[in-house]
């Protein structure tokens, strides 16, 4: 236990926090030498490091991102075979063609006529509070360039293979900021006897030649409205000569990794405010009570399953986890086999629990806290997509520090597909599409 030291013992000063067994620290405590500490002072240390870590990653990003333009930019000049060498790793590519690279040098250079040759065409933002005009170079009206399609569909590709929550969800495409998405009313609590997943549709057993019992369905309207979501990366404009192998992919995978880890977590953990909603913060989530805190246990799973909405594609559905839990998995034991490794031992173990994929992230809470494990069926996810992607570039934003700005917007909603949890036909159990683990 950590306690804070009340007198000098044993070489240690007089408000040092120090970490004692727990029987020395009580003895201590009950001496009147130290008081227990109300929070745990490794959290602290845990965070500045996280944070001195984050920064260099930071400069790091900035540093790959100057060299790859550098090296992209030198590399178009040599030979179509030194070409094909450095920016597509010796590949198939072909240098002559549209490349996501060339792409990202036109917006840099404001080569219109380029950009406009690859389907690319400028897009003014409308002025509205939502739009940030800070980073860009143009004048009037500020804006990026769109990514051409093809160019989009490959970044999206990326997008999807890396997330958790995209290529589960169901993506509604959008041609404007907001959209009515038609939803069976299954949350409205309906009389004991009666199910609510046919929306308020009731039938009756009748005598022959009696009136019929009358009902329709409820349709409800979830309005679905996408959001921003932009960020920049600074870059020195003294670029470093670098040698660069590969250098589509890795500006296409630099993109597309940004994209990814904020849309997830937000699908996630956003709170719906000029954000997505997130699963962990929707009303509707079902909080299992934890058997023993801090740890996961294998009558957690049975009772986070038991609350599972049926139905769906069992494709869309799976855990996921901190990567503290792990070690909790891996070891759990009892009842059924639930954890099924993959037979290959040579590569990465698929991990499954009752059939349903194991997918670990770090977007969501650490061993302990609260959804620190989610049970989740992403098909009652709603993703809304504008299926666009802007790049604007500024070398103004920065001046006088003599570094320039790449900047990407893109536009994207989501929210549950129901209102709430479903109340089953005894009017009292409640199931849901996400159940969560309490701390």
């Amino acid at each position: 236990m950590w306690i804070e030291l009340l007198k000098d013992v044993l070489g240690q000063k007089t408000g040092q926090r120090v970490d004692v067994d727990d029987k020395d620290g009580r003895a201590l405590v009950a001496a009147g030498a130290a008081k227990a500490c109300d929070d745990d002072p490794t959290r602290a240390i845990v965070a500045d490091a996280l944070g001195e870590a984050m920064g260099r990653m930071n400069e790091t990003l900035q540093a790959s991102v100057e060299n790859a333009l550098k090296g992209f930019a030198d590399a178009r000049t040599k030979s179509l075979k030194t070409q094909r060498r450095l920016l597509f790793a010796g590949g198939d590519g072909d240098p002559e063609k549209p490349t996501f690279g060339g792409f990202l040098l036109a917006v840099r250079d404001r080569d219109v006529k380029a950009l406009e040759a690859m389907g690319s065409r400028y897009v003014a933002w409308d002025g509205d509070a939502e739009r940030k005009a800070a980073l860009s170079s143009q004048t009037g009206l500020s804006g990026g360039y769109m990514v051409p399609v093809e160019f989009h569909d490959r970044l999206m590709q990326l997008v999807t293979e890396m997330s958790v929550v995209r290529p589960r969800a169901t993506v509604v495409p959008m041609a404007s900021r907001s959209c009515q998405v038609p939803a069976l009313d299954m949350t409205t609590v309906q009389a004991a006897g009666d199910t609510a997943f046919l929306g308020g549709l009731v039938v009756r057993w009748t005598e022959e030649a009696t009136t019929l019992n009358e009902a329709e369905p409820n349709l409800k309207q979830v309005e679905l409205v996408n959001y921003e979501l932009s960020g920049f990366s600074k870059v020195s404009n003294t670029l470093l000569a670098d040698g660069a192998v590969a250098l589509e992919e890795f500006l296409m995978r630099l993109f597309s990794r940004a994209i990814s880890w904020y849309e997830d977590y937000a699908f996630l953990r956003g709170n719906g405010a000029a954000k997505p909603l997130g699963v962990q913060s929707w009303g509707g989530l079902i909080s299992v009570a934890r058997n023993t805190a801090n740890q996961v246990k294998l009558a957690d799973i049975a009772n986070m399953y038991a609350r599972l909405l049926p139905g769906g594609d069992d494709k869309s559905r799976c855990w996921v986890v901190h990567p503290t839990v792990l070690a909790q998995f891996i070891q759990m034991t009892g009842g059924l086999n639930l954890l099924f490794l993959g037979n290959d031992i040579s590569g990465k173990p698929s991990m499954k629990i009752l059939n349903y994929d194991v997918r670990v992230s770090e977007k969501v809470p650490a061993l302990g806290s609260a959804n620190d494990v989610t049970l989740c069926d992403f098909s009652q996810y709603l993703i809304g997509d504008r299926r666009q992607v802007e790049i604007a570039y500024s070398e103004h934003a920065y001046f006088t520090t003599n570094q320039s700005v790449w900047r990407f917007v893109s536009r994207v909603g989501g929210q549950p597909w129901l209102r709430d949890k479903v109340t089953l036909a005894d009017a009292t159990s409640t199931l849901s599409p996400f159940v969560g683990l309490a701390p």
